[in-house]
């Protein structure tokens, strides 16, 4: 893998402030990436540090164990029912419970010439949007910016931008600074996830007006 979330979402990751989608998008690529994952150990061994020394400045009376579980669950969700993982499949641990082991199972339906999308429901109450796109070789998505952060996590094929090629298992991490035009550079069908938690903003005022309609 050779790109990773920001810095700063990984914080945010660590300290459970992500919504649910983003923090499924960023869980996923960590589960076969090292860097990151100690990026986060060490977010979470500061932050349980800082918990430790607000409970003994402030004589709290609940158990640090206690403190320790709430940190290494920050990112559950209590309506989201356990599954049994398949760790051989190429779809991330902590998407099976969206769309199941097998990339081939995903019920898609048309987006645009090219493009199919799958959209799933997020249980918490976050404005955020998670989207599964299936995207044919050499296509393009239309100049866009964000109005939002975007996560885009690879799970299949590959695309490319200003800001470098993005690989099965590799995020972007865009927000509202980045301009850009991806388009599909494998051979195969890219498909990928997108967590947003605002819309795009296309520079054709057509895809705009679509955009408002079918939102990504």
């Amino acid at each position: 893998m050779k790109q990773h979330p920001d810095l700063s979402t990984l914080m945010s990751y660590s300290s459970g402030t992500l919504s649910l989608a983003f923090s499924t998008l960023v869980t996923s690529h960590i589960e076969n990436c090292d860097h990151c994952k100690e990026i986060v150990q060490i977010g979470n061994e500061l932050g349980a540090s800082m918990m430790e020394n607000d409970i003994e400045n402030k004589d709290k009376t609940e158990d640090f164990n206690e403190f320790l579980n709430k940190l290494n669950n920050k990112n559950n969700n209590s309506e989201i029912k356990e599954i049994d993982f398949d760790l051989n499949s190429e779809v991330p641990a902590s998407l099976q419970r969206y769309i199941g082991t097998d990339l081939d199972e995903i019920q898609w339906s048309f987006f645009a010439p090219g493009i199919q999308k799958s959209q799933v429901k997020i249980s918490d109450k976050s404005n955020c949007h998670l989207t599964f796109l299936k995207i044919k070789p050499n296509k393009k998505i239309p100049e866009h910016g964000h109005k939002g952060g975007e996560l885009t996590l690879v799970l299949k094929g590959a695309f490319e931008d200003a800001n470098g090629t993005y690989a099965a298992g590799d995020i972007a991490d865009h927000d509202t600074s980045t301009h850009h035009e991806p388009v599909v550079s494998s051979k195969e069908d890219c498909i990928c996830v997108i967590a947003t938690d605002g819309p795009m903003v296309f520079k054709s005022m057509i895809a705009n007006m679509y955009q408002s309609i079918v939102r990504i």
